[in-house]
């Protein structure tokens, strides 16, 4: 009876394929986790980007948007000549008086960290618009200011983020006119 049972079991050849189709899916599947983590942080970086640019872009169209056109003859702020302008363009920084009365000024600079920001300045209280994570470059104002149309101003800039430099930039231009009518 002894010789009479039959065993099974895996041969070596057997055990070897199939360690090696298992090492094949498993490498497939890493594979494909690090894409899906990759594509992930990229995209969160992207919208990180573009929050950071939203935000400032809102706060500049809403003050930009409630430019009062400057009727006196004395200077809109005391940094720029008099004018009759509503938006003023004066060493790259742009000059409004806000619907509050307040000489406004939007500007680049860079802050302590060598990070060039947008920076709103209200009368003497200068604030960064945008944050220490992206980094502005090529900022300029164009202003349309004529007697028989609306005053317009317009935003152009390239915003770069500093945490991911492998993002590539945002190129943003954004037009806004004045809410307020010469009479």
């Amino acid at each position: 009876m002894v010789g009479n049972t039959k065993q099974s079991a895996f041969t070596l050849l057997e055990v070897i394929v199939s360690v090696a189709i298992f090492a094949v899916i498993i490498l497939a599947a890493t594979q494909i986790f690090q894409s899906v983590i990759s594509s992930q942080v990229k995209n969160f970086s992207e919208t990180s980007l573009q929050d950071d640019a939203k935000y400032f872009l809102e706060v500049f169209t809403r003050e930009a948007r409630g430019a009062q056109k400057n009727t006196t003859a004395a200077a809109l702020c005391d940094d720029i000549i008099a004018t009759s302008s509503t938006y003023v363009v004066t060493h790259g920084a742009l000059y409004f008086q806000n619907n509050l009365g307040d000489c406004v000024r939007y500007y680049s600079k860079f802050d302590a960290d060598g990070v060039n920001r947008l920076v709103l300045q209200r009368n003497d209280d200068s604030y960064y618009l945008s944050s220490n994570k992206i980094d502005i470059d090529n900022l300029s104002f164009v202003v349309a200011d004529e007697s028989n149309i609306q005053p317009l101003v317009t935003m152009n800039l390239t915003v770069k983020s500093k945490v991911n430099l492998n993002l590539p930039a945002l190129n943003i231009q954004t037009s806004i006119n004045s809410g307020w009518y010469a009479n």
